[in-house]
């Protein structure tokens, strides 16, 4: 589905990326771990079109996404669910819900969706005219995973989901992203918590200084000895 192919990624005089190549098929969930600073931010930011690479490319089912808007694809359902949240605070949630889905205003399926994110987060419907400011950090999580489903994800690009949250809602979040993605959607999954990440995803990508460390099925690499050197910068 997408493929990174030796990305590499400046800013100004910082090689943040350093010949990035990785893919995610259809239908799975693949986790990118990493220290502060390891380039796992800016490898999303390449993929969804916020940040052009000076070398590499991106494809998305075969087909080269260099130089496309950020607009353009969203439309061909890349959703960037980034770090912090970024809710409209002085939105309701209903709001926030239906910003998601601009591509669509209009559109009697809409409503639909929501309902459909009401189903994963019921704590959302019942906040629905409430303003995201008031909202717990964990049900802001929830709002911006809600809002991102909004604009029908093919592929969710999710930077920390669990930062700043309780461990009992993380655990939530964590199992709803299983049930996200056993409903058709591939997730690329950028996370601190490398032991939650790890248990819900199929493949694990290790980066160490805009490199890539370490890879290979998740099961397996959770017992490797390497891992624990990369992530801890070792």
């Amino acid at each position: 589905m997408l493929k990174l192919d030796d990305v590499c990624l400046y800013y100004g005089r910082v090689h943040a990326l350093r010949g990035i190549s990785l893919e995610v098929p259809e239908g799975r969930i693949v986790s990118l771990l990493g220290a502060n600073g390891a380039g796992k931010s800016s490898t999303l930011k390449v993929i969804s079109g916020l940040c052009a690479p000076q070398s590499g490319d991106v494809r998305l089912n075969g087909e080269s996404v260099q130089g496309r808007s950020c607009g353009d694809l969203v439309k061909n359902g890349v959703i960037h669910c980034p770090e912090g949240r970024r809710v409209f605070p002085q939105f309701t949630v209903e709001e926030n819900l239906r910003v998601g889905a601009y591509r669509r205003i209009g559109n009697k399926d809409v409503d639909e969706d929501m309902e459909t994110v009401f189903g994963y987060f019921p704590r959302l419907k019942e906040r629905m005219q409430q303003k995201a400011a008031t909202l717990s950090g964990g049900e802001q999580q929830m709002l911006a995973i809600g809002r991102s489903l909004m604009g029908r994800p093919r592929l969710l690009l999710l930077d920390e989901p669990s930062l700043g949250i309780a461990p009992k809602l993380v655990m939530e979040i964590f199992e709803i992203l299983k049930r996200i993605n056993k409903a058709g959607t591939a997730i690329l999954l950028v996370e601190q918590n490398a032991h939650m990440a790890i248990r819900i995803s199929d493949y694990s990508y290790v980066l160490e200084n805009g490199r890539i460390g370490l890879e290979g099925d998740s099961a397996e690499i959770s017992q490797r000895p390497e891992l624990k050197e990369l992530y801890l910068g070792g």
